[in-house]
This record gives C-alpha cells, structure tokens and sequence, in this order.
C-alpha cells in the first residue's frame, strides 16, 4: 500500500504524451495522459479557460490541437487518471478512466484501472479527422439546383398572331410617312416644276422639296381633326359615360397605353373605330347605339379590338386614308387602309380579354342591328369614305355574300372566332 500510494503521484509529460492511471495504462501518440493530484486538475480547469484551444495540466497536452480535443485529453481523460491513481478510488478507475476515454473523440486519453490501454494513435488521427462531437455530422447536404432557363417565347408573324409584333409597328409607322409624302408630292411637282420654267431649275428643285414637307407635314397634323369631323364625333367626359372609361382606363393598363380620347357618335347603329395621329395621341370613337346595345363583357371586347389598332399604330393610316378618300372614295380608302386588318385586331383584342367570346358575341349584335337610317353616319351616301375603318364596315351589305379571301367582312370573322 505504501508502495502504490508513493506511485500515484503526478508523472511529467513527455513527448506530447501523458502516463495513465495507477495500473499502468498507455495513452496514445499526441493524446493527453492522466494526473492524479487534486491541484493538477485545477490548474488543468484554469488553463483550460484561458485558453480553450490548448489544454494544460498535470503533465499532459492536448495533442490534437482542438477545442474538443483539448477538453477530452486534459479534461475527461486525466481526470480519470488522476481519480484512479488515488488511494480512494483504488480498481474502479476503470469504468471512469475507460468511459470518459470512450466518450472523447478527439485525442483518446488513456486512464483506466487494472493496466487497460486506450485507443491506438491510428485512432486518434482518425478521431481527429472529424470524428470529435463537436465536429460538424449529419448526413449528405443538399445542394440547390439552378432551373434551366426558359427558351424564348417564339411569335410567327401573321394575321393570327397573337400579340403585336415590333415589325407590324413600323410597318405601319412607315406606312404612314409614305401617304403623306404620296399626297404631297403631287402638288409638290407641279408647284416646282412652275418654278423651275419661270425662274431656274436650281430654285425650281428647292421649292419642290420645301412644298413637299410642308405639304406632307401640314397633313399629317390636319388629318386626325378631319377624321373625327368626318364620322361625327362628340368629345366625351368620364362624367358622361364613367361605364366606357373604366373599362377602356382597364385594357389601357393590359396593352401598355396611355388612355386615349373617347369620343362618341350620336348614331343608332352599333359601331366603334379608333383614330389619332399615333398610339400616344389616339382616339377612341365608339356610336351611341354601340353603349346602349353592348353588355360589359361585349363592351370589352370591342375596346380591346380598337386598342389593337392603337398598338399597332394603324390610326395613324386610318385618320390619313380618311382625309385622302375625300377626294377619292371608298376605293382609296381601302387601298391605304389595307386589307385584313380589322381580321388582325380581332386576333390581337380577343386575346387580351379575359372572355375572347365577347368580342364574337358583340359582331353577331352588330349583324342583328336594324338597317341605318336615311341621315346615319352609315347611310349609303355617307358611308363609302369611312367604311373601312370602322369595327363593323358590312353595314348595307348583309345580304351580300363576302368575295373570296375578305377577312374584313363581319360574317368572316364571326366564324373564325367561333372557332376559338
């Protein structure tokens, strides 16, 4: 007894290793050994706080370098060391020098009664590698995936597209410059051709040019006050129809337009046409007998048929083909106006509405409408220089049958809208 109390007292640490409990036990390579005096373990528990990276006391040193490490080799580890060294605890070391030694994963410190060794040093550097419990565990994580991107949404250009295409807009845009040039050209030649004879072909060629822009310029600011005169359109206020403005402020904000200028035409007959020089000073004609035949979702439908034309800056050809056909008819109308656009603007307005029937239901109200009247704006004698333009331009001819290939006829694209 003499002996083993003269043997339990505190070994130096050598080599980053430490000496184990009373039976001899072996730490491994880098793994902190036991102490045994009561004093050990205090300064043990004050280095430990100063520094929690390298654990200090009775002799060991944490040989992984590590804040688990250091609390497994120094704290748990030489603690059963010492417990087992002491004359009290005597052979039941083991359960707490092994347990304590089991439980860390960092260095592996040895400790245990009756001569038991701890982990090899293979061990500990496994350990070491991220097996302490302070290590980050779990199981696979997961890794966020970017979705692949879309491919570009693809629009076939044609008459059934279904949104307006940047190239129909400049298509009409140059349209437009070209009839006012045409229409200024004429009197622009002669003027300078005058000129030319009497003075000099030098001068004669300048004032062709000046009469011509300012011809074709002075027609294009002229052309939408004519228009609106021609088919007998009355300014509206919101105060006066707040029905119209709501729906028309509504489908502005679906097409990116600004609000235009609503106007109304004091006829029976149901019909509607857009006019203005372009998309930001347009203006919206709709007939009285239009507001009082439509519901809300047939009012809806027309709107958005004439915004179509706003979108696709095709007001502009038709406030320029309506003052040109005052001189030359029905026939010069329809040659600047072109064909198949009231087709278009079905297409375009049936799909921006929440119920694309309604634009189909308010064409089949128009064909049921009562003939016009002998003063109408829609008269046979009226009629022929504004036909084209209008929503409807098959009033006076229902009992006439559609020539092959006119998309602008009413029964036409009634039909075609049934399909949808």
């Amino acid at each position: 007894m003499v002996d083993e109390r003269d043997n339990s007292g505190p070994s130096p640490a050598r080599g980053g290793a430490g000496a184990g409990s009373a039976g001899g036990g072996e730490s491994g390579g880098g793994t902190a050994g036991g102490g045994t005096g009561g004093g050990g373990n205090r300064s043990r528990n004050r280095n430990r706080n100063r520094n929690r990276n390298r654990g200090q006391g009775g002799g060991g040193q944490n040989g992984a370098g590590q804040n688990g490490a250091g609390q497994s080799g120094a704290g748990q580890s030489g603690a059963a060391g010492g417990r087992g060294g002491s004359p009290r605890n005597g052979g039941q070391t083991a359960r707490a020098g092994g347990g304590s030694s089991t439980r860390s994963g960092g260095g592996g410190g040895g400790g245990g009664g009756g001569g038991g060794q701890s982990r090899p040093q293979g061990s500990s550097s496994r350990n070491r590698g991220g097996g302490s419990r302070h290590s980050s565990r779990g199981g696979p994580r997961a890794v966020a995936v970017a979705p692949e991107p879309l491919a570009p949404r693809v629009i076939e250009p044609g008459l059934g597209a279904a949104e307006v295409l940047p190239a129909e807009v400049a298509a009409n845009r140059r349209h437009a410059v070209a009839l006012c040039a045409l229409a200024a050209a004429v009197p622009a030649v002669v003027i300078g051709v005058v000129v030319g004879l009497v003075v000099s072909w030098v001068v004669g060629v300048v004032v062709l040019v000046v009469v011509e822009v300012a011809l074709a310029y002075g027609l294009w600011r002229i052309a939408p006050g004519v228009a609106l005169r021609q088919v007998g359109a009355v300014r509206l206020s919101e105060r006066d129809n707040p029905r119209l403005f709501n729906v028309t402020d509504g489908l502005c904000a679906t097409f990116g337009l600004r609000m235009p200028d609503l106007y109304v035409t004091y006829d029976a007959v149901p019909n509607a046409c857009a006019l203005g020089r372009n998309a930001t000073a347009a203006a919206l004609v709709v007939t009285s007998g239009l507001l009082e035949t439509m519901g809300p979702i047939e009012l809806e439908g027309v709107i958005a048929h004439e915004l179509a034309h706003v979108k696709r800056d095709d007001n502009g050809v038709s406030v320029i083909g309506l003052t040109l056909a005052r001189f030359g008819g029905a026939g010069l109308l329809r040659r600047c106006v072109g064909e198949g656009r009231e087709y278009r603007a079905d297409m375009v307005g049936a799909s921006a509405v929440r119920f694309p029937r309604g634009l189909l239901d308010a064409l089949r109200l128009m064909e049921q409408a009562p003939e016009p009247a002998g003063n109408s704006v829609f008269s046979s004698a009226r009629l022929p220089s504004t036909r084209y333009v209008w929503i409807d331009p098959s009033v006076g001819r229902r009992d006439e049958t559609a020539a092959v290939g006119d998309l602008d006829a009413t029964s036409v694209r009634a039909a075609a809208l049934a399909q949808w």
